[in-house]
Order: structure tokens, then sequence, then C-alpha cells
């Protein structure tokens, strides 16, 4: 036992406690709020904030709530690869290499081998904005601090060709000389249009419109879905199952570091 030993340890063992304590016990209060929560329909929504703008009562209006429609957007927004119709979407660029590593043992002896590594270059959202919609009503979606579940589109890898003048989204790249460069891979993460969405957020009354976003009561859900409530909901309580269990082992693995390291 060392005294470096100890502090990996504690660390260790302190981010098990975090993850098997408050983690676990912060997903168990998102389950109990989704399972508790009733969903809406939009125009139930739309009818609701009427009566309250007719006593006067509409703007700055707030509240959480669990509903249900399809996805929708302004125009036409493709997808920057596959060039698919959607309503969002989140584009990646990632970059494959290998660069050298000298690897050194316990005698001293060297070897230098291959390893291969990867690097996000380049991203991109849908430019557009995204909204909820059922029959005449549509309702923006702010997703700043949304959970989205999106779903998987595109995944194809593009070797990499030194004759090629590689730019993505309008900036030119250039390849390290130091590390060989394998390739691109193109990923896609998408809302299809017209897709049903599942949404759980605070509906917030503003100039006449409504929106759902982040909730401003802090520890709230604020859930962007293609998956159904019942997905949702059995993700959410596989989380709290992973987070007790992960937790715990790394309790284990930090007391075994604080004892046994040399």
């Amino acid at each position: 036992m060392t005294l470096t030993g100890l502090l990996v340890g504690a660390l260790i063992a302190a981010l098990g406690a975090y993850l098997a304590i408050v983690q676990k016990k912060k997903t168990e209060g998102t389950v109990l709020e989704l399972k508790f929560m009733k969903a809406v329909s939009l125009p139930e929504l739309e009818a609701n904030l009427e009566d309250l703008r007719k006593e006067g009562l509409g703007e700055g209006y707030r509240d959480m709530v669990e509903t249900n429609g399809k996805a929708d957007t302004d125009g036409e927004v493709r997808t920057p690869y596959s060039n698919q119709i959607c309503a969002y979407y989140e584009a990646t660029v990632t970059r494959e290499y290998e660069h050298k590593e000298v690897i050194r043992d316990k005698d001293g002896n060297t070897e230098t081998r291959r390893v291969r590594a990867s690097e996000q270059v380049s991203s991109q959202q849908s430019p557009s904005p995204l909204y909820l919609k059922d029959g005449d009503i549509r309702i923006a979606l702010d997703l700043d601090g949304a959970d989205l579940h999106l779903k998987d589109g595109t995944d194809r890898f593009e070797p990499y060709d030194n004759n090629k003048t590689y730019s993505f989204f309008g900036v030119r790249f250039s390849a390290p000389s130091e590390v060989r460069t394998l390739g691109f891979r193109y990923r896609e993460r998408v809302i299809p249009l017209g897709h049903p969405l599942y949404v759980v957020g605070e509906l917030r009354s503003s100039a006449g419109e409504l929106h759902i976003g982040r909730p401003s009561e802090k520890g709230k859900p604020f859930i962007i879905s293609v998956k159904s409530e019942e997905e949702v909901t059995a993700g959410e309580q596989g989380k709290v199952k992973m987070f007790l269990y992960l937790g715990i082992g790394l309790i284990i693995v930090g007391i075994a570091v604080a004892i046994f390291w040399k």
C-alpha cells in the first residue's frame, strides 16, 4: 500500500460512489417522473392555453408536459452525406489514423508499434428548426439541453487518397505528416420527416407562440425521442441498473488499487 495507490484508489472509489448513489438516484427520479406524467395531445395543449389567453393568463405560461406528435421542419432539409430528406440531422466526420508508439517493458527493452486511433474533424447539425406537429398545430422544439434520441443513418468509411483534396462543411482538411491517415468515417443520425416523436419538457408561451424546451426547474427531464414512451422508460430503467453495477464495480476496483498498488 502506497500513498499514490491510496489517492488513485480513493478517486476511483469516489467515482463509483457517485454513479451508484447520485447518478442512480437522479435517473430513478426521471423514471418516476415519466411513469406518473399523463400524455396530453397538442390540440389539448392548444385548447388549454386558449382558455388561459381568454382570461389574460396566457403570456409567460410555463408547465411540464408529456406529449406526442410528428417531426416537422421548415423547407426541405437533406442529410449532407446520403442526401435524404429529414426533419433533423447530426453529421460527423471522423479521421481514422495510425501513429507510432514506443513501449518500454520492466526490463528497459523498447518496442515500437503502430497504434490505431481516431479523432473527430468535423460536425454539423441541421440548420432548420424542429417542430412537433399534430394536424394543423405545430409547436417549436428548443433543442438546447435536450436528451435527444435519434435514428442511426449513414455510416460509411472512405479510405484516404493522397491525391484528393478534402473539405468538410467548407473547411479544407490537411492531413498531419507525422501520422498515417487511413481514411474518414462519415456518420449521420437523423429524425425522419413525419416520424412520431415522444417529447417531455417545459411548455412555454411567448409572444403568442408555443415552445417546448429545457425545464427551468433543475432535475426535470427534457426528452425528444424517436422512441415510444415505453421504450424511453425502459431505457432509463436500464440506466439505473447500469449506474448501480458500474458504481459498485468501481468501488471494488478502487479498494483493490488502494491495497495492492506498489
